[in-house]
C-alpha cells in the first residue's frame, strides 16, 4: 500500500509553499509571483508525504490557455492520487475571498474556489480549510469574512463537516492549530502524530 498524502491545494499565491514551509520546517521553494511553483513538490514525513501541488488560476507570464491546460492536469492527477489522499488542506486567501467571490457570481459563474473545495470534497475524507492571510484582514473584517467563507462553503456541501484554520503564514500564525487539526486526523486513522 502506498503512503498516505497530504496534499496542499489552492488558487495561484495564496500562501500555499509558505504555510508548508511553517508547518514542516522545510527549506520549499517560496515564490513572489503567482504560479511560482509549476511541479509537484513532495516530503516525505515518514509516515505521511506531503505533496505542494501547482496553484490554479492566474499564472504569471502565462496564456489562458496553459493556464487550462495546467488546471486539467492537476485535476486528473489529484483523481489518480484520490485513493492515497488522506487530507487535503485546500488553502484560501481569505483577505480576497468575497472580491473573488463576487466577480465569479456577478457573471453567473460558480466560484472556482467554491468548485475546487466541492471537488476535493469529492476526493479526499479529510479537507481542512486554511484561511490564509488572516492578518491582511483589519480586526473588524476578521469575523465576517471567516462567517462569508464559512457560509459559503456550507452552502455547496450543507452535509459536509466544515473545518477551518485561519493563518498567516508568513507569520507562523494559526500553524500551531493546523498541526493539531492534522493529527487529530492522522490519530483517528490509525497513524502517529507527526513529530513537527
Amino acid at each position: 500500500m502506498k503512503k498516505p498524502l497530504i496534499v496542499f491545494a489552492g488558487r495561484s499565491n495564496v500562501g500555499k509553499s509558505s504555510t508548508i514551509r511553517a508547518l514542516t520546517g522545510r527549506k520549499v521553494r517560496v515564490g513572489k509571483r503567482p504560479g511560482s511553483t509549476r511541479w509537484e513538490l513532495r516530503i516525505d514525513l515518514g509516515s505521511v508525504t506531503v505533496v505542494d501541488i501547482p496553484g490554479f488560476g492566474y499564472m504569471a507570464s502565462t496564456s489562458k490557455t496553459e493556464i487550462e491546460e495546467m488546471k486539467t492536469l492537476l485535476v486528473r492527477k489529484l483523481e489518480e492520487w484520490s485513493e492515497n489522499i488522506l487530507i487535503a488542506v485546500m488553502i484560501i486567501d481569505i483577505s480576497l475571498f468575497r472580491e473573488l467571490v463576487n466577480r465569479w457570481e456577478t457573471r453567473g459563474e460558480i466560484p472556482i474556489d467554491i468548485e475546487f473545495y466541492t471537488f476535493l470534497s469529492e476526493i479526499a475524507s479529510n479537507v481542512i480549510v486554511v484561511a490564509n492571510k488572516f492578518d491582511k484582514l483589519k480586526k473588524k473584517q476578521k469575523q465576517t469574512e471567516l462567517k462569508f467563507l464559512e457560509e459559503k462553503l456550507s452552502a455547496v456541501l450543507p452535509n459536509h463537516e466544515l473545518k477551518i484554520v485561519s493563518t498567516s503564514a508568513t507569520k507562523k500564525k494559526g500553524i500551531s492549530e493546523l498541526k493539531e487539526n492534522i493529527d487529530l486526523i492522522l490519530v483517528s486513522s490509525g497513524i502517529a502524530p507527526l513529530e513537527w
